[in-house]
């Protein structure tokens, strides 16, 4: 068995842009689902509700990156 070489710093940067992404396509297709639901205030509130959260948490995935020097 080979020890490989463990490194916090890229783990961790590594799961930072999956996150990233993953946040970033949920953003994307929420957003082109809003003409789908125009005639449904309740949707329409829930789906721009999710967006903002979404945008919550790409804030703060940018502002983890930058703590941690990964910027």
């Amino acid at each position: 068995m080979v020890n490989k070489p463990f490194d916090m710093k890229y783990v961790m940067a590594i799961t930072v842009s999956n996150m990233q992404k993953a946040i970033e396509f949920s953003i994307k297709r929420t957003f082109d689902r809003i003409p789908e639901f125009a005639d449904d205030p309740a949707k329409s509130k829930e789906l721009f509700l999710t967006l903002a959260k979404l945008h919550a948490m790409k804030k703060q995935m940018e502002k983890f990156k930058q703590m941690d020097g990964e910027a």
